[in-house]
């Protein structure tokens, strides 16, 4: 007679996809990967190359926070300061 700490017909997957799920980028929430996007946040949350005015804080300017071009650090008006 075997004995287990387990229950028969655990389903480890399950426990795994429980514990550990799959992220929509298709890693584990435990992997640490690096898909997502810096800029999101909270409900924002995003992955990379899905960034746009609405749910990302890198299209607003880091010195007043207007509307900036995504790839610049400044908006128009404070770079000219």
């Amino acid at each position: 007679m075997s004995y287990s700490n387990y229950p028969d017909g655990m389903d480890w997957g399950a426990y795994d996809d429980y514990h550990d799920p799959e992220l929509e980028c298709g890693h584990r929430a435990n992997d640490g990967c690096d898909c997502w996007c810096d800029g999101g946040y909270g409900d924002n949350a995003h992955l990379k190359d899905y960034c746009t005015p609405q749910n990302c804080t890198l299209y607003y300017c880091s010195n007043c926070d207007g509307e900036k071009d995504e790839n610049e650090e400044y908006c128009r008006d404070c770079k000219e300061e």
